[in-house]
C-alpha cells in the first residue's frame, strides 16, 4: 500500500507541474546519494498566483485568456516564458533516495540568491485563488491534507523542520510556499537529509536554475473577481481589473456543469489523445478534454451557469440591482460543426441542468427569461428567429434589492451574487452582461461585462440538436483524482 501511495503521489506531482515533468528529469534513481528537483505550482489550498513577464511589451496569447479555460493554460505558458511570481510562489519538490539506502528529510530552508532586475512585462494571474485539480493526490496523504511549508525570503532564519521519509530506491514529494515583501531576487531550497547515519544537504531548484520571486504587484483582480466560484485567467494587457465605480465592482463568468461538459468546434479534434494518460483518470479526464477542445478554437455548448458577483461596501442594505444579458451575435449551423461531450460513466452529458438552488433560466432562442418576479419575460412569438434577437436584452434582475454581506476581515468588502442557467437550443450566441448598481446613497455604477473584451460564446446543447458529428467520452467512476458522486440509482 505504501508503494502504491508513493506512486500515486509522484504521478500527481508529475502531471501537475507545468514545466517538464519530474519523471522525465529524474527517470531512474541515482547509483548513490540523494537528489531532488522541483517546479512551481498554480496554487495550493487557496494560495493566489500573480506573475510578471520578464520583457516589456510581452503579453499572453489572447486564446489563453478565455474564462472557460480557467487558469492552468495561462499558468503553463507564463511559466515557460519565465514569468516572475509576485509576492508568493508554491513549489512542489521530489526527493529520490539511492537504490540501497533509505533517507529522511529533516529540515528545509530557503536560500536567498542575488538580486534580479525588476520584471517589466505584463502582469498575469488567476482570480478566485483556484488551483489545478490534478493536485488532489499531491495534497492528500493517508486521507489527511498536506499543507505547504511556509518560508520567507525576508525572515532572519528561513528554516523549518520537515520530516519526509524516502524509501530506498523510491521518491517522496513535498511542497513549500515562499513569500517576500521587498526582494526581487533569485532563490532556491536546501533540504537537510539524513542518510545511512550521515547528514547531507540537497539543493532544490528549477532544473538547475534558481527560482525567482518579486514583491507583490498592484492587485490584478477586483474583489468581485475573487468572489467567483471558479478560477479566471487575468492579464493587465487585456483590461483587467475592471475599474471600480462608486466603491462597487462586478464580475461575470460562464461556468460548465461540474459533472459533464459539451463543446463545439469548426474542425475535428481528438481530445482524448490530447489529454493522453489523464483520459483514464476519474475527475480529471472531462475537465482536460473540455479545455483541450477550447484551446483548439472550440466554443462551450449546452447549458452553462452564468455567475454574477458584486463587491462593495460591507453590510450595505437596500442596494438595487438591474442586470440583463445582451445578445451581440448569432451563428447558425451548429449542427454542422463537430460536437464533443464528456461525463463520468453512467452520467448523461446531455441531460438538462438540475440545480434547485438556481431559480433563474435564460432562453436566448426565444429571448425570454424565467426568474424571481419581476425579472421574468414570458412573451413567446412562434415566428421569432434568433437573428431578430441581436442587439436586444434579456432581463436577469429588475429593481432587485440586495444586501452586501458583512466582511470576514475588518475593512474588507462585502459580497453578493446571483446565478442563472443559460442554454441555447438552435444557434451559437455571443453575449455580454449589462449591470447597473444603485446604492442607498443614490450613487449609480454601470458595467458592461464580457470575456476579456470579447462576448461570451455559448453553443446549443445536443438535447434538441441533431448534430452530424457527435463524439461522447466517459471517464471511469474511480481513480486517485475522482471526486464526483453519481446519483444512487446509477
Amino acid at each position: 500500500m505504501a508503494a502504491v501511495t508513493a506512486a500515486v503521489l509522484v504521478l500527481a506531482l508529475c502531471s501537475a507541474l507545468t514545466v517538464a515533468g519530474l519523471r522525465a528529469r529524474f527517470p531512474v534513481p541515482p547509483a548513490s546519494g540523494v537528489h531532488a528537483t522541483g517546479a512551481p505550482l498554480l496554487g495550493v489550498n487557496g494560495d493566489p498566483w500573480t506573475a510578471t513577464l520578464p520583457r516589456l511589451g510581452q503579453k499572453p496569447p489572447a486564446a489563453l485568456m478565455r474564462d472557460a479555460l480557467g487558469c492552468a493554460p495561462l499558468f503553463g505558458w507564463a511559466t515557460e516564458a519565465r514569468a516572475v511570481p509576485r509576492g508568493q510562489v508554491t513549489v512542489a519538490y521530489a526527493v529520490g533516495a539511492s537504490p540501497s539506502r533509505a533517507a529522511v528529510v529533516r529540515g528545509i530552508r530557503v536560500v536567498k540568491g542575488p538580486r534580479l532586475p525588476a520584471p517589466r512585462g505584463d502582469d498575469v494571474g488567476c482570480a478566485s485563488n483556484g488551483g489545478d485539480e490534478r493536485q488532489g493526490a499531491l495534497t492528500m496523504a493517508d486521507d489527511k491534507p498536506v499543507l505547504p511549508v511556509r518560508l520567507s525570503l525576508d525572515a532572519e532564519a528561513p528554516r523549518e523542520n520537515a520530516v519526509l521519509p524516502v524509501r530506498a530506491g523510491g521518491s517522496a514529494t513535498g511542497m513549500v510556499s515562499v513569500t517576500t515583501a521587498d526582494c526581487t531576487c533569485a532563490w532556491w531550497l536546501e533540504l537537510d537529509v539524513e542518510e545511512d547515519g550521515g547528514r547531507t544537504t540537497v539543493r532544490v531548484d528549477d532544473d538547475g536554475r534558481p527560482f525567482a520571486l518579486a514583491p507583490p504587484a498592484t492587485p490584478l483582480a477586483t474583489s468581485a473577481d475573487e468572489a467567483l466560484n471558479v478560477p479566471r485567467p487575468l492579464s493587465r494587457a487585456f483590461g483587467d481589473p475592471r475599474p471600480t465605480r462608486a466603491g462597487v465592482s462586478v464580475a461575470a463568468v460562464l461556468v460548465p456543469r461540474r459533472e459533464s461538459w459539451e463543446v463545439e468546434s469548426d474542425r475535428p479534434q481528438d481530445p482524448a489523445k490530447d489529454v493522453g494518460g489523464e483520459a483514464t483518470l476519474g475527475g480529471v479526464a472531462c475537465r482536460r478534454m473540455y479545455a483541450s477542445v477550447l484551446r483548439g478554437g472550440g466554443v462551450p455548448a449546452g447549458e452553462h451557469e452564468l455567475q454574477l458577483e458584486i463587491s462593495g461596501p460591507a453590510g450595505t442594505e437596500g442596494a438595487v440591482l438591474d442586470a440583463a444579458v445582451r445578445l451581440e451575435s448569432v451563428r447558425e449551423d451548429a449542427g454542422q460543426r463537430y460536437r464533443y461531450s464528456c461525463a463520468p460513466s453512467g452520467v448523461d452529458a446531455h441531460a438538462g441542468y438540475d440545480r434547485p438552488d438556481i431559480v433563474r433560466n435564460l432562453y436566448p432562442d426565444t429571448l425570454h427569461a424565467l426568474g424571481p418576479f419581476p425579472s421574468g419575460s414570458l412573451r413567446y412569438d412562434p415566428y421569432w428567429t434568433p437573428e431578430q434577437g441581436v442587439g436586444k436584452t434579456m432581463p436577469l434582475a429588475v429593481d432587485e434589492e440586495f444586501t452586501l454581506s458583512r466582511a470576514e476581515l475588518s475593512g474588507g468588502p462585502g459580497a453578493a451574487g446571483i446565478s442563472a442557467v443559460i442554454g441555447p437550443e438552435q444557434v451559437t450566441f455571443g453575449f455580454t452582461v449589462e449591470v447597473t448598481i444603485t446604492l442607498p446613497t443614490g450613487e449609480r455604477a454601470e458595467f458592461k461585462l464580457s470575456d476579456h473584451g470579447q462576448p461570451f460564446l455559448l453553443g446549443p446543447g445536443t438535447g434538441k440538436l441533431n448534430a452530424l458529428h457527435q463524439e461522447d467520452h466517459h471517464e471511469p467512476l474511480s481513480g486517485p483524482h475522482y471526486d464526483y458522486e453519481a446519483p444512487a440509482d446509477q
